[in-house]
C-alpha cells in the first residue's frame, strides 16, 4: 500500500483534545460518552433523536429494517454512490432499483425517481423506503424529492454519510428525510476512526433502532431475545473521538470549502469543470471533484499523481455498472456513467497547505497543456 505524502482525505485529531475527553469520563459508565456524543449530534443536526452506531452502513441497514423492508421489496436508490449505501438492501433480501444522477448536483434525478415510483405503483409494488445520497457532500434536490415521497407515501432514508455540516435551504443534511444517516469513517470530514449515526424525528424509530443495535435484548433481568438483533452500537472510545472533534466541525467545513475554492482558482480552465453549488445549497466539500471536459483520461492523471506520492481517485463507478448488481434495474444511467468516465477526486484534507495544492495542480496543469497540442 502506498504511503502517500499527500493523502486524499486526511482527518487529523489533536491528541490533547481526546485525552481531555477520556480523562473527563474516567471512572464513569462508558455509555455516558456515547450518550454525550449523541446529544451533541442531535444539537448539531437539529434532530430530536440520534443513535450512534459503528458505521453508516449499519445505520442504513437498521433504517431499512425499521421501515419494514423485507425480501423481494424494491428500494430506489442513487446509482452514483459508494457500495456501502446499497449493500444493506441486500442484507434484507430486497432489490435495489438504481436512479441516475441529474446534471446540476450529480445526485438522484427527481424526474426519474417519480417515473420509477409510478411504474412500481402500477405493478402494486410500491417501495417501503427509498435512499437518497448527498454525493461528495453536495445536497440532493430535496424539495422535489420530498414532494415525490409524500405523493407516493414512500419514506426517505437520507444518506448524508459524506455530508455532515452541509445544508439544504438552511436545513442540516441528514435531518430532512424520515431517517438520516451519517458516517464518521477515517476519511470523512469529521472522523471517530470508524462509526456512524442514525437520525430520526420519531421516538418509536429511535427506541426500535437502539433495541436492534444492542442485540435485541429484552428489558428483563436476564438475557432474553425474541428477535434477531445486531452488535451495531458505537464504542465509547469512538464516541470520545467524536466529542473531541464535533465542536470543530464548522471550521473543518470552512477549511474544506477553502481547499475547493483554491483549486478553482489554480485550475481555472475551460477544460475542467467543478461540481457546482446551486443557489440555497451548501456543500461541505468533503472532496473536491473535477471533470475533464476534453479527451483526458482521469486514470492517466491519477497515475501521474501517484508517481508523485499524491493520492487521488476516480469518481464513483455507478452501482448499475458494478458486476455484483448486473441484474438490477436502472432508470437512466448516462449522466452517472459520464461522471465516472471524466471525473477525478483530488486531495481535499483540511490540513492541506498552499505548497501541497501547488504540487497537485502543478501535475494536472501540464496534462491540460499536453492535451491541447
Amino acid at each position: 500500500m502506498n504511503d502517500f505524502q499527500i493523502p486524499l482525505s486526511y482527518s487529523s485529531m489533536a491528541s490533547e483534545g481526546l485525552i481531555q475527553v477520556l480523562q473527563r469520563f474516567e471512572g464513569r459508565p462508558h455509555e455516558e460518552a456515547i450518550t454525550e456524543f449523541e446529544n451533541r449530534l442531535a444539537a448539531l443536526t437539529s434532530s430530536p433523536f440520534v443513535v450512534a452506531l459503528n458505521s453508516g452502513t449499519a445505520a442504513i441497514h437498521l433504517a431499512l429494517k425499521v421501515l419494514g423492508v423485507t425480501a423481494e421489496d424494491n428500494v430506489p436508490i442513487s446509482t452514483f454512490t459508494y457500495v456501502g449505501s446499497v449493500n444493506p438492501i441486500l442484507y434484507q433480501g430486497a432489490n435495489p432499483v438504481f436512479i441516475d444522477s441529474e446534471e446540476a448536483t450529480w445526485n438522484l434525478n427527481p424526474d426519474l425517481l417519480e417515473k420509477c415510483l409510478k411504474d412500481l405503483s402500477h405493478k402494486g409494488k410500491l417501495p417501503k423506503a427509498m435512499i437518497v445520497v448527498h454525493a461528495y457532500g453536495m445536497p440532493a434536490q430535496m424539495e422535489q424529492i420530498t414532494l415525490i415521497s409524500k405523493e407516493f407515501g414512500v419514506p426517505i432514508i437520507e444518506d448524508a454519510a459524506e455530508a455532515l455540516g452541509g445544508l439544504y435551504k438552511g436545513l442540516p443534511l441528514g435531518s430532512i428525510g424520515d431517517i438520516g444517516v451519517l458516517s464518521f469513517n477515517n476519511n470523512k470530514s469529521m472522523t471517530t476512526f470508524g462509526g456512524g449515526a442514525l437520525l430520526t424525528r420519531s421516538h418509536d424509530v429511535y427506541e426500535k433502532v437502539k433495541f436492534l443495535a444492542t442485540q435485541a435484548r429484552e428489558a428483563l433481568p436476564f438475557y432474553e431475545h425474541k428477535e434477531v438483533g445486531f452488535n451495531y452500537r458505537m464504542s465509547p472510545l469512538n464516541a470520545a473521538c467524536g466529542i473531541a472533534q464535533i465542536e470543530k466541525i464548522i471550521s473543518i467545513v470552512e477549511q474544506r470549502r477553502n481547499v475547493f475554492e483554491r483549486y478553482e482558482r489554480l485550475l481555472k480552465s475551460e477544460e475542467i469543470k467543478f461540481q457546482e453549488e446551486p443557489k440555497d445549497f451548501f456543500s461541505n466539500r468533503w472532496l473536491t471533484t473535477i471533470l475533464f471536459k476534453t479527451g483526458i483520461d482521469p486514470l492517466d492523471v491519477q497515475k501521474k499523481l501517484e508517481e508523485n506520492n499524491i493520492e487521488s481517485r476516480p469518481l464513483w463507478k455507478p452501482m448499475h455498472m458494478q458486476p455484483v448488481f448486473k441484474d438490477a434495474h436502472c432508470y437512466g444511467g448516462s449522466v452517472s456513467e459520464g461522471l465516472f468516465k471524466a471525473g477525478l477526486c483530488l486531495p481535499s484534507g483540511s490540513a492541506l497547505t498552499e505548497k501541497d495544492l501547488h504540487r497537485v495542480t502543478g501535475i494536472i496543469l501540464p496534462e491540460l497543456i499536453k492535451n491541447r497540442s
